[in-house]
């Protein structure tokens, strides 16, 4: 009889688990809105049924589990509900574990280190999920660098375009779904990490009316990531006393020009003695395949880039234009050493073009690539990383705070 018993509590806990795993979002994915050196938000999708928006996290090695609770939103159009829990009061550069309440599964994150007591790594691309097969393959590659993070540099899912032309109501939401599912499968690393998401809005995540978010169809942009100011795409991310990386809009839900350009030099200014300051956004100043002439990538070069090149941008990452790109130093719109360097251009899931032979470009490839960045106290590194796992492009940047590169060398010695 008590053998009985037992095999019948153990049916029914493996069947309560089996239930419990069940439920398992098959979307989750990690962001920061603040500090990326203390903080973590994590994001999942459930029902509209699921109206519970907490989870249990600990520091990796501690038996206690601390609980926060978060905030969900009905995602428009769709029966989704997209939950949202930002973790904070964490420590630099520690594991974490975490597992949404009522589901048994255990994640694990690392939070970036404060200063540059060990390299950081992360990747820069855009123009994702065009083809699926074509996202896979890069995103497994990006995977296997084990980055601390990726930015996704706009046209995250081409969720507006002629993509999305005759596909039924329900293709906006079923883009984002597939594109962050394949997320949640690959985006991990050799240890078991998720590797967070910084994304960055292009031409195919909104559709305006008028550049303004109160009248524009966003395309769920804005429900799926959190930002600190609600609508407001642009931002600064500050890892420590070593890495600043503003991530713009180019002339999607902003103008580039007015409010925006105002706050980049505000914002640059009061990050001059930053080691590294590095730009991310879509629209590319120096095109590789699109005119030079274009309205965008003019008006970028006359409101951004002598901002770029008065605050010493280290260098700045350009997409949309589906190529591989790097240019010589630029300033004053002539290559210059003492310049700023234009990479990426955009080719992460798409097919890419050939780029043109122009005066400025000093490396150019019809291939599927991102940029992989490495940080030392000493130098940075970037990497043009193909979808067959080659390196093809390398220039190095250097830190603009001497005194940083001093103290930070004197860590990784001790």
């Amino acid at each position: 009889m008590a053998a009985f018993v037992r095999k019948l509590l153990f049916l029914i806990f493996t069947c309560a688990a089996a239930l419990s795993n069940a439920r398992e979002p098959s979307i989750i994915y990690l962001t920061w809105m603040h500090d990326p050196t203390t903080t973590m938000t994590v994001h999942w999708h459930t029902g509209d049924e699921e109206r519970v928006s907490a989870l249990h996290y600990r520091k990796m090695g501690d038996s206690q589990w601390e609980k926060k609770e978060g905030i969900y939103s009905e995602l428009p159009r769709t029966e989704f509900l997209a939950h949202t829990v930002e973790i904070d009061e964490l420590e630099p550069n520690v594991d974490y574990q975490f597992r949404i309440v009522g589901n048994e599964r255990i994640h694990r994150f690392r939070t970036l280190p404060d200063r540059l007591s060990r390299p950081v790594r992360f990747v820069v691309g855009g123009d994702a999920y065009f083809y699926l097969s074509t996202l896979q393959r890069m995103n497994g590659e990006i995977a296997a660098k084990n980055p601390d993070f990726v930015v996704v540099g706009g046209d995250i899912a081409y969720t507006n375009g002629r993509r999305a032309i005759y596909k039924g109501k329900d293709w906006e939401i079923n883009r984002w779904r597939t594109f962050l599912k394949e997320w949640k499968t690959r985006m991990i690393d050799s240890e078991g990490r998720m590797i967070p998401m910084v994304p960055v809005i292009g031409n195919h995540d909104i559709k305006p009316t008028t550049l303004s978010t109160s009248t524009a169809t966003h395309l769920l942009f804005y429900e799926l990531f959190a930002t600190p100011e609600k609508g407001v795409p642009y931002r600064v991310l500050d890892a420590g006393n070593y890495l600043s990386l503003f991530l713009l809009d180019s002339g999607h839900s902003f103008h580039i020009e007015g409010q925006q350009t105002k706050w980049l030099e505000k914002t640059l200014s009061e990050r001059e003695n930053m080691s590294y300051k590095m730009a991310a956004y879509h629209i590319a100043a120096f095109p590789s395949v699109y005119p030079f002439r274009g309205h965008g990538p003019k008006k970028l070069r006359a409101q951004w880039n002598p901002l770029f090149e008065r605050y010493h941008l280290n260098v700045a990452f350009e997409h949309h234009n589906h190529a591989y790109k790097r240019t010589f130093p630029m300033k004053g719109n002539k290559i210059d050493p003492d310049g700023v360097v234009y990479m990426g251009d955009g080719s992460w899931g798409v097919t890419p073009r050939k780029p043109k032979k122009l005066w400025y470009l000093e490396k150019i490839a019809q291939a599927n690539a991102v940029c992989l960045i490495t940080l030392t106290p000493q130098k940075g590194t970037v990497e043009a990383l193909t979808i067959q796992g080659k390196i093809i492009d390398s220039v190095e940047t250097f830190p603009m705070n001497p005194l940083v590169v001093l103290n930070e060398t004197r860590l990784l010695q001790n």
